[in-house]
């Protein structure tokens, strides 16, 4: 997941480099006290970086939640925090 600030230096670099940046004035209307997991990832899209499909919101229960992408430094990425989310019990067919 990327708090706030990783997600605006994220954005940031992205777009100084030419890769899939978000919307500067939609990343700061975003919460300061959220997590924006990031659902999937294509690290082959571009040498060094990792193309991440995030989930924001800006209200915790994610009732306006909107997936953006963005390329986030490759090393940025291997340093993000992790949650484990445990495997619930499957579904009955």
């Amino acid at each position: 997941y990327l708090g706030k600030g990783e997600l605006k230096e994220a954005n940031r670099r992205s777009k100084e480099s030419a890769g899939r940046w978000i919307d500067p004035e939609y990343v700061e209307r975003l919460p300061d006290d959220l997590r924006y997991p990031i659902f999937f990832t294509l690290p082959w899209e571009r040498h060094g970086w990792v193309r991440c499909q995030v989930g924001t919101a800006t209200v915790a229960n994610g009732e306006d939640y909107v997936p953006v992408w963005l390329d986030v430094p490759q090393s940025m990425y291997e340093n993000l925090g992790e949650v484990e989310v445990p495997a619930g019990d499957p579904l009955p067919l």
